[in-house]
């Protein structure tokens, strides 16, 4: 009968022995199939940015123009302020997006792209263009161009 009570008080013994093994063996081994952290886009190379932006006056327009290549399409950015008022330097250009050029036909052959829009009088203007993807992710800003009307 005594070797049945330290058997008992025994085989006790191993199973607390053996929950904490389990418990600190949990607490050294994380749980999980590796890093969490917010989702996000597959790594794919942002289109190109434009490098050749032009403005032009045109008639009653303004007209920009750049060479599209690897882009689905091209979102326009617009600073526009009176004559009047003094020029900034240094100050930042405060740009709102203002259009999109869809791109049309083969995407990695260069194109010739244009955007038209009406001028206001006696305004200083500043454009970019941003190209972006088929998932609608930017890619660089372009260079900025300048335009006033008189």
């Amino acid at each position: 009968m005594a070797s049945m009570g330290f058997h008992r008080s025994h085989r006790a013994f191993a199973r607390v022995v053996l929950v904490i093994a389990a418990v600190l063996i949990g607490i050294a081994v994380p749980v999980g199939c590796g890093k969490k952290g917010p989702p996000r886009l597959p790594d794919v190379e942002a289109p190109a940015g434009v490098a050749d932006l032009k403005a032009a006056l045109e008639g009653e327009e303004i007209v920009l123009t750049w060479t599209g290549l690897a882009a689905a399409g091209y979102s326009i950015y617009r600073s526009a302020e009176p004559e009047e008022e003094k020029l900034c330097e240094g100050c930042p250009i405060l740009f709102k997006r203002v259009g999109k050029v869809p791109m049309v036909g083969e995407k990695n052959t260069p194109q010739n792209c244009e955007y038209r829009e009406n001028w206001m009088p006696a305004t200083r203007y500043h454009f970019k263009v941003v190209p972006y993807d088929d998932q609608g992710q930017p890619g660089s800003d372009s260079n900025i161009v300048a335009i006033s009307t008189d």
